[in-house]
């Protein structure tokens, strides 16, 4: 399966048996907005994942704003929203795919090899005139057990390894975030040394559909590049593009968010 689906796939395979869809909206600084969203229109038996109740664990003095959830909590999740190992799960968003690429990320972190995100997310569908109902389905909770892929992140200490090596370190932020001019959330502006800046966002139109890989993400396949944000969700968009293109990346979870939870990491502005 492949790690992009249009509109037209998903629309002509619907009401497939193993299909699951999950609602993935999400505004950061107003939490109840993706949600309530959810509720006035979502595409017909699509579930609702929450960024920070489901798909993040409870932040603490390291490990970012967004931690990882635990195995425990990820297999809850997993069974909750009715995906089994035969589930193909199509994540949807209606912010240029962030959110959607955080849980296609979890998924595979988890093992799970059959899901995607929506191309162009609720936008396009609703572009496309395709109808959204305000039904809430309850899926049946599956038993999967997972086994998570610790191969896929790295450490603070890894990321100081790599830059030691001269590894190839990406900050996917905005580049006035990762210049240091602007700072609206973390308490420190700037970026990891030794980083280069690839704006998530540049992997995607402005109407959120995704560019063909060529287009891309500059990175040798051959490299293991290291890919981290503010919290280590907008960089999962940077690393579903990695994958189409065949490069494969590794993130940093907590992101810059943790770098800069411990006293001692140095940042850099410019």
């Amino acid at each position: 399966m492949k790690n992009l689906v249009s509109v037209k796939w998903l629309s002509e395979h619907l009401y497939d048996d193993q299909l699951v869809i999950v609602d993935c909206q999400f505004v950061l600084g107003d939490a109840e907005v993706g949600y309530q969203t959810y509720l006035e229109g979502h595409i017909p038996g699509a579930v609702y994942a929450d960024l920070e109740k489901d798909l993040s664990s409870e932040p603490g003095e390291h490990g970012g704003r967004h931690p990882l959830p635990d195995q425990e909590q990820l297999q809850d999740l997993i069974e909750r929203l009715g995906i089994d190992p035969d589930s193909k799960v199509i994540a949807y968003d209606s912010q240029y795919g962030a959110m959607a690429s955080r849980l296609w990320w979890l998924l595979g972190f988890a093992g799970h090899k059959q899901r995607a995100v929506l191309d162009g997310g609720l936008e396009a569908w609703r572009g496309e005139g395709l109808k959204l109902e305000t039904k809430v389905p309850t899926p049946n909770k599956t038993h999967y057990p997972i086994s998570l892929d610790k191969s896929m992140i790295v450490s603070v200490n890894d990321v100081k390894k790599a830059q030691a090596e001269g590894r190839t370190i990406i900050d996917s932020r905005a580049p006035e975030r990762y210049a240091g001019d602007v700072e609206p959330i973390d308490a420190k502006p700037g970026h990891i040394p030794e980083a280069v800046n690839y704006f998530w966002k540049n992997n995607l139109t402005e109407d959120q559909k995704w560019k063909d890989p060529g287009e891309r993400v500059g990175v040798d396949s051959g490299e293991e590049p290291i890919v981290y944000c503010g919290s280590g969700v907008t960089a999962c968009v940077n690393l579903l593009a990695f994958q189409e293109a065949g490069v494969h990346a590794k993130l940093y979870p907590g992101s810059y968010s943790d770098w800069i939870s411990y006293n001692e990491n140095e940042v850099k502005s410019k």
